[in-house]
């Protein structure tokens, strides 16, 4: 299993949720990627999502906003409970993203942005099996994460001593993992770096389906 680090954000998880907060506000492509998800699940008769490595809620609260019924989950106990104080009309619980305590078929999206970050190439096929099981028939999935760059590793993040490695992953092999577990890819897209925001790279979302 790939490690999602969760035990580090425990340390940053006050720190990480202020820098974060309101990221939509200045990320309006991110937030039409999201919305844009959002009427997808809607139009094919979903009305629930999951949103799994939740951190301190915002990608969460922005599908909730949109009308689906969205719960989110985060191996970080600390970054759920800043999502459950921030964002009280979203149902927040501590879990693995490699081991979800749903049954099967629970939902019909699961959003993972910026999950992914921590999670090995080779371990994304495990982890997309799982999101494809607690998905219904059609089921959907949006993924966002950094891409086009090196990987980086930080001693020091959001105030705090850490052992943290940010990977940057391929889009195309992303894809390829996500075929290789039953999905279809139905769309990519890549945004480039904003410097004023501090992004430290391009960013990457990627929509697919189940059939």
């Amino acid at each position: 299993m790939g490690s999602p680090a969760y035990d580090q954000y425990e340390l940053i998880a006050p720190e990480y949720a202020r820098t974060f907060a309101g990221e939509f506000e200045s990320r309006p492509f991110d937030r039409a990627v999201l919305r844009s998800f959002a009427d997808l699940v809607a139009r094919s008769g979903g009305r629930t999502a999951l949103d799994v490595g939740c951190g301190p809620g915002e990608a969460a609260a922005e599908l909730a906003g949109c009308g689906l019924q969205t719960e989110g989950i985060d191996g970080s106990a600390a970054m759920v409970s800043l999502a459950e104080q921030q964002w009280p009309e979203v149902q927040f619980r501590t879990a693995d993203m490699f081991d979800l305590p749903y049954a099967p078929g629970t939902f019909d999206a699961v959003c993972a942005w910026y999950s992914i970050i921590h999670t090995p190439a080779a371990a994304l096929p495990e982890l997309f099996t799982e999101y494809r099981r607690v998905l219904t028939e059609p089921g959907w999935v949006l993924l966002g994460f950094q891409t086009d760059g090196e990987p980086a590793v930080y001693d020091h993040a959001f105030g705090r001593d850490v052992e943290l490695t940010f990977l940057r992953h391929d889009t195309a092999a992303v894809c390829a993992a996500l075929e290789a577990t039953g999905f279809t890819v139905y769309a990519t897209t890549m945004r480039a770096r904003q410097a004023q925001l501090e992004e430290p790279t391009a960013q990457a979302m990627v929509i697919a389906h189940t059939s």
